[in-house]
């Protein structure tokens, strides 16, 4: 049992067979690190935490085996594991991610899941639906983007994932404490005086009546100059045909 001090974060030597394709036989180290690369981030029941990194990555021996006819050239790799291995009685700090009516849900490292249920907070904290957080009798709170010092009670191991179980009623432990962005947003001023627009409405209008007044008097000039001209046509062509009349019959009359 790891005592509550000890860090989460092990470095630990491995042993692991890896099985080499033809293709990689001329270079084998880049078989052997996408070997070890399909392991990261994924629980080792060996390890009893999730792996997250290799380091000093070497072959056992200088020669591999293949076994009867398998086409596979079998060796042996010895290298640095950095795991994740929270276990029981362990403190952890995490990064407050969600808030539930019954729960606060949380990350550890950036990266694994972890919660709080509401029988593991500390005592004396109601869930606010309006301001999304749990509050406290003496105006503290637990909201969204606060890091706490959490205890581990169980992890559980899932599809190669693990979730961690915590609790917050722990002697010693820091208060809810807000992150960066939450300190930004809590020195906005929100009470400055909007900036002042200047009106522009005004200054449209005037332009839009300037301009329906232009094409409205463009408009009955070209109406009226339409008018005189179709008037003059027409008694020109009347003036001529009356003419022509009066010809006609006074020819027939004589």
């Amino acid at each position: 049992m790891a005592a509550s001090t000890s860090s989460a974060f092990v470095l630990c030597k491995v042993r692991h067979n890896v099985s080499l394709s033809p293709c990689h036989a001329t270079e084998p180290r880049v078989g052997i690190e996408q070997d070890l690369t399909d392991q990261l981030m994924r629980y080792s029941e060996a390890l009893q935490g999730v792996i997250l990194s290799f380091s000093k990555v070497q072959l056992a021996r200088p020669y591999g085996t293949i076994v009867n006819e398998m086409p596979f050239i079998h060796c042996k790799v010895v290298a640095d594991a950095l795991v994740f291995r929270p276990q029981e009685g362990m403190r952890l700090r995490g990064f407050i991610n969600k808030i539930g009516s019954n729960h606060v849900g949380m990350l550890f490292a950036g990266v694994f899941n972890g919660s709080v249920a509401e029988s593991e907070l500390p005592k004396g904290y109601v869930h606010n639906y309006a301001q999304d957080c749990w509050l406290a009798e003496d105006g503290s709170s637990i909201s969204v983007n606060d890091e706490v010092d959490v205890q581990v009670l169980r992890v559980h191991v899932a599809g190669g994932m693990i979730a961690i179980e915590a609790t917050m009623r722990v002697k010693g432990a820091s208060k809810a404490s807000p992150s960066k962005k939450s300190k930004k947003k809590a020195t906005l001023d929100l009470t400055a005086e909007t900036p002042k627009i200047p009106e522009i409405k005004s200054t449209k209008t005037k332009k839009a009546k300037k301009r329906k007044h232009a094409e409205e008097a463009v408009v009955v000039e070209e109406e009226a100059e339409e008018e005189e001209v179709v008037v003059k046509v027409k008694k020109s062509k009347h003036k001529d045909k009356d003419g022509k009349k009066k010809k006609h019959k006074k020819s027939k009359h004589d």
